[in-house]
């Protein structure tokens, strides 16, 4: 609590006015974790048009959510694994996450728009992917992985990471691959 009060910039004994232990700050941050990725899959959930833009913008959008969260989705999972009882209700929301994506992904099935394909693992394996661009993007001990060769290009933005995680996800889901272009555009005006 002491080195959280001092980044922070707070007297430790401010910091215990708003939270009793560590566990309390790590219950306030991972009240968005889901959160966020809910709102963004209840909006393509609800949003009228084709799945597969509306697939489009959910992973474009849960990517630039990812790359901007102050935290390491992946430590989330890690650290739950310690403590089971204080991490329920994130399974919970977790997993209502898991089934809205899958809902979704079965519903482009249905339509003709998504290939035949198990609609539970899609789910897991497009929010797994999107998840992983933590694992490059976000600086590590200081260090991340290069963007491009060329320094003066400078790093990737997480507008193109979402881009390409969005295309890379709906090209291997569409019917027809060569609409991912048309996909992308649409999907961008949501």
């Amino acid at each position: 609590m002491a080195e959280i009060a001092e980044r922070a910039g707070l007297q430790q004994p401010s910091l215990y006015y708003y939270f009793r232990s560590k566990l309390d700050v790590l219950r306030h941050i991972l009240a968005d974790v889901n959160r966020i990725p809910l709102s963004i899959v209840e909006r393509a959930r609800n949003t009228e048009g084709p799945v597969a833009v509306r697939l489009f913008w959910l992973v474009h959008q849960d990517v630039l959510a990812l790359c901007a969260f102050p935290f390491d989705i992946n430590e989330v999972h890690r650290l739950s694994a310690g403590n089971p009882e204080e991490f329920d209700g994130y399974w919970v929301e977790r997993q209502h996450l898991n089934d809205e994506v899958e809902a979704l992904i079965a519903e482009g099935i249905a339509a003709g728009e998504l290939r035949e394909v198990d609609p539970r693992l899609a789910a897991l394996m497009v929010l797994a992917n999107d998840e992983a661009t933590q694992n490059w993007y976000r600086p590590v001990a200081g260090r991340r992985l290069a963007g491009r060769a060329d320094p003066a290009l400078g790093d990737y933005s997480p507008e193109e990471i979402a881009d390409q995680a969005a295309e890379a996800a709906l090209r291997h889901l569409l019917v027809r691959t060569a609409s991912v272009d048309a996909v992308r555009s649409r999907a961008l005006s949501i």
